[in-house]
């Protein structure tokens, strides 16, 4: 939708403007009582550079903080694309920009052109604005509309008004399709003097700028040759001093939106109209009364949009677009028909699969029956084993006990006190590790877990090693070492057939050896207590580490493969771990880990 402003409205607009000015133009100091205490924001559209457009107005805004006094002014710079998409949300209450992005605006947002912004080279407010085609002077090739046809073009925005509107409009009046006519176009959203130093530096073969722009960027002193710049199409005004391409159009507008109070808005235009107007730099305002000519350009400029995109056009400009897509949309038909035959292919496979599954669970079930029965028939022999070989140990040691008693009975000897006591104590105490062996045999064939305790593990493995020695089924140069002050929770029973399983086949493996050695170290690891048992045994290959913890496996020819899997099983049931692993020298080294109790162990259980 284009806003059309006619000159009725705006007649009537100037006559109460004039009359307010002059109803006030006698008060010195004008003070209003504002309703609201929040800041004002007004929005400026920065086709120059922001230093020149913070300079240029300058007089304008410090006019605006005076009448708002004491509530704050915010400004913000936009570029085009931006100020139209903030003034749709209402994010700021005041705007300067040119006419026709004002006309925009008001499309959108329902804002209201007041003031239109003039000075000493554009005094005319009717005509104070206009488009530039510029190029680098070098291009002999370029100096008319027509020679545009194929080149290059950079924009600031194709939303401004004097920078791209207003010089495709003057194409159109040639005779010449604008949307046919240039090879391409590249929008830069960066300030217009931007555009002069890609034109100057020969980045782009054409821009499109605003007038007055140039005669700005020699003002400021700009850093650059500037007479190197060619002016595409160029016209001249007498009222008119700026280089420009195009018709002449009203200047930039101050607007309102429908966010500021009446008072507010009443105590701003009156102040910006008492601005001099003698001023050598920046812009003062009055009322522009005849927007014909840019009203048709932007009516123009949207027929022209809609009778332009024809499917030529389309094919023209887009044909990339166009021909990407075709592509994507061969791949993907080429990639459904694959899909499509490797999903059939792939469910003929499942199908296959899943009946031959089918077969292979009913044979699974089948051997799954044959193998429970044979579990249970080796669990039998397993648990007996184990009765036989774990109570070998305290057995022994009561008939050890027994007869060295009744050799001194038989010769006729009372054994002393002493003696009789440590050998009774003795006998009860083996005679209870066989009754604990057995409930614990009995735990295993039951699925039971044992009780767990809290007990010194230094004291544990002492203990062990001490009555394997006595007992004749350790090696005398058996060390213990490490931390005396560790408590475990575990149950001790199983702790003790660990320990009597790992010293044992310690010393079965260095029973050769020329200096048989066997090292204890207990060590604190974290939340762990540590006992690493160490022998310096025959060299040992990986297969056979790898087979050691094979349930069922031995070496020994009457060895009952229970070793250290059932080891294995005993720690993990306490929470604990076994690790093998080869010594360097020579042997074997078993580290086994032990949850360290807590203080209130007893209590959690």
């Amino acid at each position: 939708m284009v806003l059309r402003f006619n000159r009725e409205t705006n007649v009537g607009r100037l006559l109460l403007i004039f009359c307010i000015s002059i109803f006030f133009a006698s008060i010195s100091k004008v003070s209003f009582a504002l309703p609201d205490g929040s800041p004002v924001k007004l929005a400026v559209v920065n086709s120059y550079d922001a230093g020149i457009s913070a300079k240029h107005f300058s007089n304008t805004v410090a006019a605006i903080r005076a009448a708002i006094a004491p509530r704050r002014l915010d400004v913000q710079f936009y570029d085009q694309d931006d100020f139209l998409k903030d003034a749709a949300e209402k994010k700021f209450d005041l705007s300067i920009a040119s006419s026709g992005l004002t006309a925009m605006m008001k499309a959108s947002s329902g804002g209201i052109s007041l003031l239109t912004a003039i000075n000493k080279w554009t005094p005319d407010p009717n005509r104070a604005n206009a488009g530039v085609i510029i190029t680098h002077k070098d291009r002999t090739d370029i100096n008319t509309l027509a020679d545009l046809k194929g080149k290059n073009v950079g924009v600031s925005s194709t939303k401004a008004f004097a920078g791209f509107l207003a010089i495709m409009g003057e194409i159109d009046a040639e005779g010449l399709n604008p949307n046919n006519l240039f090879g391409s176009v590249t929008t830069t959203h960066r300030p217009m003097p931007d555009l002069v130093k890609r034109v100057l530096d020969k980045e782009i073969e054409v821009a499109f700028i605003a007038s007055c722009i140039l005669e700005n960027m020699e003002r400021k002193n700009f850093d650059g040759d500037l007479s190197s710049i060619k002016v595409v199409n160029e016209k001249f005004d007498d009222n008119f001093s700026c280089r420009h391409s195009t018709h002449l159009y009203p200047g930039w507008m101050f607007s309102v939106q429908p966010t500021l109070d009446s008072p507010t808005l009443r105590a701003i235009t009156i102040s910006l109209l008492q601005l001099p107007v003698d001023k050598d730099e920046g812009a003062y305002w009055t009322v522009a009364n005849d927007y014909d000519q840019m009203n048709l350009l932007l009516e123009k400029s949207q027929v022209r949009y809609l009778e332009d995109r024809t499917l030529g056009w389309l094919l023209h400009y887009y044909r990339w677009y166009f021909i990407a897509g075709g592509a994507a949309l061969l791949l993907i038909l080429l990639n459904s028909i694959y899909l499509g035959f490797a999903v059939r292919r792939k469910t003929h496979q499942l199908q296959k699969k899943n009946q031959e599954n089918e077969e292979y669970e009913r044979e699974n079930r089948k051997i799954q029956e044959r193998i429970e029965n044979l579990e249970k028939t080796n669990s039998i022999a397993i648990i007996s084993a184990m009765v036989a070989h774990e109570l070998k140990q305290p057995l022994g040691a009561i008939n050890n006990y027994s007869e060295a008693l009744l050799r001194q009975l038989n010769r006729n000897k009372s054994p002393s006190e002493k003696v009789l006591k440590e050998a009774l104590s003795e006998i009860k105490g083996e005679s209870t590790r066989a009754s604990d062996i057995i409930d614990f045999v009995r735990t295993i064939g039951r699925k039971e877990r044992r009780e767990r305790k809290k007990f010194n593990l230094e004291g544990t493995a002492s203990r062990i090693i001490s009555l394997m020695k006595r007992l004749g089924r350790l090696n005398l140069n058996c060390t213990l070492s490490g931390d005396k002050d560790l408590i475990v929770y575990a149950d001790p029973l199983n702790v003790d057939l660990v320990l009597i399983n790992l010293l044992k086949n310690a010393e079965e493996a260095v029973s050769g050896q020329p200096s048989p050695k066997i090292n204890v170290e207990i060590t604190k690891a974290g939340s762990t207590a540590q006992v690493t048992i160490e022998d310096n045994g025959p060299e040992m290959s990986d297969e056979k580490l790898a087979s050691l913890s094979n349930l069922g496996h031995s070496s020994k020819k009457d060895g009952l493969g229970l070793g250290l899997a059932i080891v294995r099983e005993l720690l993990e049931a306490n929470g604990g771990s076994l690790k093998l692993s080869k010594v360097p020298t020579g042997g074997l080294r078993c580290v086994v880990t032990l949850p360290l109790a807590l203080e209130d162990e007893d209590e959690l259980r």
